[in-house]
């Protein structure tokens, strides 16, 4: 076994995740959010990644994948694990995590309701819910059209077949049945059906719920004469229409009743997984607040304020004196946007060019640019369309964008443009000065409060002149840009990473004592996973952070010895990437260490020459590295054990401190 598969890696990743919800350490209803991060995990997962190895099992043969796995293989194997996680899950789930919310007054009611709980569940019903069921029955010549991830009820009523959606967008899921100072009664919308099923059909029924998963993946016919935008919004309509890849159902639905279904849905028995009574648990990131139970949920951070700024009367005057290092989520991605506002309102400024990769529909950047392009600047704005699951967002605000007057360019011919970064133009004393924001995160202000990035603003122009360059090229796919310092790919970041490695390995077999720090989502690119084992073998120690995907196994007992890898798992989704390949060469970067981000993609890693900064850098290495608390070593058994040591803070703490103290 030369590399680990990608797959499989990530659902040992989805298993740390698993392992926060059963951690008593975190709050309970942080653990319910877990269980809603998990399944919106894997939902995504097989919309992509299992639908993609149906796909080359089906329509390209069973070739081994670049790892040396063959589709069939990576299926077994996936559904294999998947099963003994969702057990799991199911045991956490209902065993500790709906005891424990009876304990603290929440009572969730699963399908035990007693004498009282069904009178208030026919109340409701009689109240809400009387004209709302339609249930239609199946019968030998219907046609199923199923949405995509949509939960269906399926009522077995002896020889005859009847199906309901659970419309949970229009009827919610969760429902409050009683409240007093004591408890709160809660159940799900499908209890309120089942419970109620005989005064629907008159006679009481089994039920049993089930959905389908489909392929996500927009499949965009090239020969079409028609710009990018019309095919994605052509691709997106098919999306929940899309190559069935999972028949998730209740496992107590007799087999042939399923079977009927699998075969109406032309699906294979790979497909069949069995579950619970209830499905889509990442429902529960709406599950009602309780705001007066605060131990319930982690402790709300203060955020930190950036001094230099605050204490600022001339934003530029500052940045132009020196970098404006920001922490994310540790401070306020605010700061971002308000500099960009200022930037739309200031008579000065007469160009901002950036790129967007993932927006939200209410986007304080978006709604920036238009101000700004609407004032008459000259606004560019590099829309990354094909950001999966974001396309939508993408669109709308790049014709909203349009419509202001910015010049809206939807991606590179072969590329994905995934580096997060803006450049200001701004004439002071005749001459146009640049100012520059380059992060490791989206510029999303909402996934900033929960993802932990890092980002600088600048305008120094050893940073500013190879940015320009990169919009020159944006704008221009036929410009050939030249970098002196940032690490562009697919131009020059791969290369320049191996020669510093590689410079570094010189010096281990030369007897010098080196080490590597390096944070990253995910490391799965063949060359690079390679060349750290090259450079393991000659004495190069490599402390690592890699929260995903993590591809790596040691071949030799000097590859064991040097390369410690771990992954933490924590309140805030660690995002950041970071290359620290010398005492002075440190990086902060966009990229992954995946195939596609460094062949595939316009991404950025951006050196960070304030010696403080680099020192911040290096200690959240060192301290995610020893975290005893929330950090898991990667190994290729996959066990997930929990890094040893006696921390009484976790590392993500301990960057409240950091950060508090540059």
């Amino acid at each position: 076994m030369k590399y680990l598969d990608r797959d499989l890696s990530w659902l040992s990743f989805n298993g740390r995740i698993l392992q926060e919800i059963a951690s008593k350490d975190v709050p309970l209803l942080e653990r319910l959010k877990f269980v809603a991060i998990y399944s919106s995990n894997l939902e995504e997962f097989y919309k992509v990644r299992v639908a993609s190895h149906r796909f080359a099992q089906k329509y390209k043969g069973d070739k081994r994948n670049k790892f040396g796995y063959r589709p069939s293989f990576i299926l077994q194997q996936i559904n294999t694990i998947v099963s003994e996680q969702q057990a799991y899950l199911g045991k956490l789930f209902f065993n500790e995590i709906v005891p424990e919310m009876t304990n603290e007054g929440i009572r969730f009611l699963c399908g035990v309701v007693n004498e009282a709980d069904q009178k208030l569940l026919e109340q409701y019903y009689d109240k809400h819910f009387k004209e709302e069921f339609k249930v239609l029955e199946i019968t030998n010549d219907i046609f199923l059209e199923l949405k995509n991830q949509a939960i269906y009820q399926l009522i077995i009523d002896g020889e005859q077949q009847y199906l309901l959606e659970m419309d949970y967008a229009r009827w919610g899921r969760f429902i409050t049945l009683e409240q007093n100072e004591d408890y709160t009664k809660i159940v799900q919308v499908d209890d309120v059906f089942k419970y109620n099923l005989h005064k629907i059909l008159g006679h009481e029924a089994e039920t049993y719920a089930f959905k389908i998963s489909r392929d996500a993946e927009l499949y965009i016919d090239e020969e079409q004469d028609e710009n990018i935008v019309k095919k994605i919004k052509k691709s997106l309509k098919k999306r929940d229409t899309g190559l069935p890849c999972r028949l998730l159902f209740n496992e107590n639905i007799p087999f042939k009743h399923i079977n009927s279904l699998r075969k109406k849905l032309d699906l294979d028995m790979a497909s069949l997984i069995a579950g619970g009574n209830y499905h889509n648990y990442y429902d529960f990131f709406g599950f009602p607040e309780f705001e007066h139970k605060p131990h319930l949920y982690y402790r709300r951070d203060k955020e930190i304020a950036c001094k230099s700024l605050d204490n600022s009367l001339d934003w530029y005057q500052t940045i132009g004196v020196k970098d404006v290092f920001l922490s994310y989520p540790y401070q306020s991605f605010d700061y971002v946007t308000r500099f960009l506002k200022q930037a739309a309102e200031d008579e000065a400024v007469e160009e901002i060019s950036t790129t967007l990769y993932r927006v939200s529909k209410g986007s304080e950047v978006g709604m920036a640019l238009e101000k700004a392009a609407k004032s008459g600047k000259n606004v560019f704005v590099l829309s990354e369309v094909l950001a999966r699951f974001d396309e939508e967002s993408n669109i709308y605000w790049g014709e909203r964008l349009e419509q202001a007057g910015a010049v809206v360019k939807y991606g590179i011919d072969k590329l994905k443009v995934h580096a997060k970064v803006f450049l200001i133009k701004r004439r002071e004393n005749g001459v146009l000065k640049s100012y520059a924001y380059l992060g490791t995160g989206n510029l999303n202000e909402k996934t900033a409060r929960i993802y932990a990035d890092h980002g600088i603003l600048t305008a120094d122009e050893r940073y500013t002149k190879d940015l320009d360059e990169v919009f020159k090229f944006l704008k221009d796919e036929q410009y050939e840009p030249h970098f002196k310092h940032l690490l562009v790919a697919p131009f020059v970041l791969r290369t320049k990473v191996k020669k510093a490695i590689r410079k570094v390995m010189e010096k281990a077999k030369a007897g010098a004592e080196q080490q590597l720090h390096i944070k990253l989502n995910s490391l799965e690119d063949p060359e690079m996973i390679d060349l750290i084992r090259e450079a393991a073998d000659a004495g190069v120690k490599f402390q690592m952070v890699v929260r995903g995907i993590c591809c790596y196994c040691p071949l030799t007992e000097k590859q064991k010895k040097n390369v410690t890898i771990v992954s933490v798992i924590d309140k805030y989704l660690e995002h950041t990437r970071i290359y620290q390949l010398s005492e002075k060469e440190t990086y902060l970067a966009s990229a992954d260490w995946m195939t596609r981000n460094l062949s595939s993609r316009v991404e950025i890693a951006f050196p960070i020459w304030d010696a403080s900064v680099r020192g911040l850098l290096l200690k959240q290495i060192n301290y995610q590295s020893n975290d005893a608390k929330k950090a898991r070593l990667i190994t290729p058994e996959g066990d997930n054990q929990l890094v040893k040591g006696n921390n009484k803070l976790s590392s993500q703490q301990y960057m409240f401190e950091l950060v508090a103290n540059l």
